[in-house]
């Protein structure tokens, strides 16, 4: 798949536009569900010409987005004209603007055609929840997208899309897809001949609906003309109806301009002290790593998803994933996101104390497997947001979910071995005693034994906290073999075509970012060692472990910078491999990092972006910096 894509968004709707300006998803009312949009396209005409897409090979084209913003920028040139492509959020309204400028850039006039045409499967619902419905509205003089029950063709059962013009279109047309005859011709097709059909009613069940706009325009020699689409989301007609008001009572270029001052405002602290770091594809990379993290904090709930992907489906809230996102938050000064995070996980977590394996945004369960791991990481991150806040009232607020989580690591510990079991590790493979499960829990008893001190509970403190030596004895007992801690004691499950537990990429949270064992211990540096030996690439990067099947078995930069944050920590800057660098040269064209890189080819796989890799950036460089290692450029990279 073809990863040169960027990502707009404003924490309540979030879309993916691939670098010929085609919109390929869009969700709403949240970050990651649901994906309404499947394609949204510009395309054009001159006179009674050829219709091209946007994406025509045959144009020159380049994306980018507007320095230190969320505000993306797609420029396509054809004979004779210049198209640029503006995709933002606004800051505050629900609407999501798509701008196309064009420029006739010869010495005579000419007539032009622009189109837009979409394909929606409102609330990814397919042919569960009735008809995929378009209509034409000729009140608000929009298009309006809806599923709608068979017999009813209730309106607001469920999310609603409304499409409109500024100026409003010349024509219009609503079809069914694929349908090639009658006045219900698929409006992809219908634009073929550069006129609309005007169809203004379409349902579709199996086949779906499409619709298309046309602007018909008349450029002078060196003239520039403007058309700008709103695509609006709402639960109800009457909240998409009065966000589309709001969006056409001003010129788009205030709404751009308020997008792109809310964003530059945002990135301001994190952009003065990237400052310091001398390199400047480090520098772009530590932004575009906040403001990508941005994008995928929800702004109602405050969870922040693993990544925007399908395919795998990573749009749902890890509580470790997040708990990392919340800590390079915290690092970069952005206390609030990292606040409303931990706020979410107050919310979702369960009466027992554990939080289930993923949830959705708006904290219903997605998927009920078991990672204690997760629960000692919830722990440790909100002592990391104490420790650099020194909130008081946050201490008061989250105690009690601090103090649920560790009584919930308590009664995981197995009497005979003294560690802490889990239904799965941290890759969903495996059950066992698991080094990094037990690493992630002796931290979180640790820390919130400081947590119950600060809040006065002394005699929860000293129960924690001597649990959490009871369990650092039990690892270094029972997790070292041939003078190296290992990932596991026995798997009681163990993952098929997986043969040896012993080195795996987990076993550098001991270390970093967990601090339970000194990095420098042989053991510890024995372990990475072999690490680097097992997993690591001849073409760079590291991966998980030996014989590794996702899609596979590929280098990931999250263990990269993972091994990164170690080696930091260890004092062996330079490292003995450049994991950073090769995390730098594989960012995408729009600064993402990705889940894995193609061992073969080195192309970005899997879900692109990956929050805890892009956290995990932001984490090094500030290592570095702790350091005294960020200025000095040759040793950094």
């Amino acid at each position: 798949m073809d990863q040169s894509f960027g990502l707009v968004g404003n924490g309540g709707l979030l879309a993916r536009v691939a670098d010929d300006g085609t919109l390929t998803e869009m969700y709403f009312p949240s970050v990651g569900f649901h994906r309404h949009i499947i394609q949204s396209q510009f395309g054009f005409a001159e006179g009674a010409g050829e219709h091209r897409w946007l994406g025509d090979r045959r144009q020159t084209r380049r994306q980018r987005y507007l320095k230190d913003t969320n505000v993306l920028v797609t420029s396509v040139w054809a004979e004779g004209l210049g198209i640029q492509l503006t995709d933002f959020a606004h800051p505050q309204l629900p609407v999501l603007v798509r701008q196309a400028e064009i420029e006739n850039t010869r010495t005579v006039p000419v007539a032009v055609r622009l189109s837009h045409a979409e394909a929606a499967s409102l609330d990814e619902a397919h042919d569960r929840y009735g008809h995929n419905v378009a209509y034409y509205d000729t009140r608000n003089r929009c298009l309006v997208r809806f599923r709608g029950h068979p017999f009813d063709n209730a309106m607001e059962g469920h999310s609603l899309l409304l499409l409109a013009g500024a100026p409003v279109q010349d024509a219009f047309q609503c079809g069914i897809s694929y349908e090639r005859e009658g006045s219900r011709m698929d409006a992809y097709l219908d634009l073929a001949d550069g006129r609309l059909g005007g169809n203004d009613y379409a349902a579709g069940s199996e086949r779906g609906t499409t619709t298309a706009q046309l602007w018909r325009l008349s450029l002078a020699p060196g003239e520039t003309r403007t058309v700008a689409l709103f695509l609006v989301g709402g639960a109800t007609l009457d909240a998409a109806e009065r966000t589309l008001e709001a969006a056409r009572s001003v010129p788009t270029a205030r709404l751009l301009a308020e997008a792109v001052t809310f964003w530059r405002g945002w990135i301001a602290p994190g952009a003065a002290w990237s400052e310091r770091i001398p390199d400047p594809s480090l520098r772009r990379l530590y932004r575009r790593s906040l403001l990508v993290n941005k994008l995928l904090q929800d702004r109602t709930y405050g969870a922040i998803i693993a990544g925007p992907s399908v395919a795998p489906d990573y749009r749902y809230c890890w509580v470790r994933d997040g708990t990392f996102a919340a800590w390079a938050f915290d690092l970069a000064g952005y206390h609030d996101e990292a606040a409303r995070f931990y706020q979410w996980c107050a919310r979702t977590q369960m009466a027992e104390g554990l939080w289930y394996q993923n949830h959705y945004t708006d904290g219903r369960r997605h998927w009920p497997g078991i990672q204690v791991d997760q629960v000692g990481t919830a722990i440790w991150g909100i002592r990391q947001h104490v420790a650099r806040t020194g909130d008081l009232r946050f201490l008061a607020e989250m105690w009690p979910v601090a103090h649920r989580a560790a009584e919930y690591i308590l009664s995981r510990l197995d009497v005979s071995t003294g560690l802490v079991y889990s239904e799965q590790d941290l890759w969903e493979e495996t059950a066992g005693c698991l080094a990094y499960t037990n690493a992630a829990c002796q931290a979180g008893l640790r820390d919130a034994a400081s947590l119950a001190d600060e809040v006065g509970v002394l005699s929860d403190g000293r129960r924690f906290q001597q649990a959490a030596d009871h369990l650092l004895a039990a690892m270094r007992q029972q997790l070292i073999r041939e003078g190296a801690y290992v990932g596991a004691r026995e798997p009681l499950q163990p993952s098929r075509g997986r043969h040896d537990y012993r080195v795996d990429l987990s076993l550098a949270g001991l270390a970093a970012p967990f601090a339970v064992v000194d990095p420098r211990a042989p053991e510890m540096a024995r372990a990475v060692e072999r690490i680097e030996q097992v997993a690591g690439y001849p073409e760079g990067g590291v991966g998980r472990y030996a014989g590794d099947l996702f899609m596979g078995g590929n280098p990931w930069p999250l263990g990269a910078l993972w091994l990164c944050l170690y080696y930091v920590g260890a004092g062996q800057w330079p490292p003995p491999h450049n994991h950073l660098e090769w995390c730098l040269r594989h960012a995408t064209p729009r600064g993402f990092l990705a889940e894995q890189q193609d061992r073969r080819t080195g192309a970005p796989l899997s879900a692109v972006p990956l929050a805890w890799a892009h956290a995990w950036l932001i984490a090094v460089a500030h290592a570095l910096d702790d350091r005294g290692l960020l200025r000095n450029q040759n040793r950094a990279l």
